[in-house]
């Protein structure tokens, strides 16, 4: 069984630096997102409307 030995230059890591990954900012990815599914949404409700106006 090998053990581990921290080399010269590193530095031991907390356990919760280990544990917990890095937050990232989602913010831009989520109004992308509801910009997006409200197009889609318009889209939608357009043709739905020239589904009605024609039948």
């Amino acid at each position: 069984m090998e053990t581990q030995t921290n080399a010269p230059g590193q530095t031991k890591k907390s356990k919760q630096e280990k544990t917990q990954p890095e937050q990232e900012n989602l913010k831009g990815t989520f109004a992308a997102v509801l910009i997006v599914g409200g197009i889609n949404l318009l889209s939608w409700f357009g043709v739905f409307g020239l589904f009605l106006e024609r039948a």
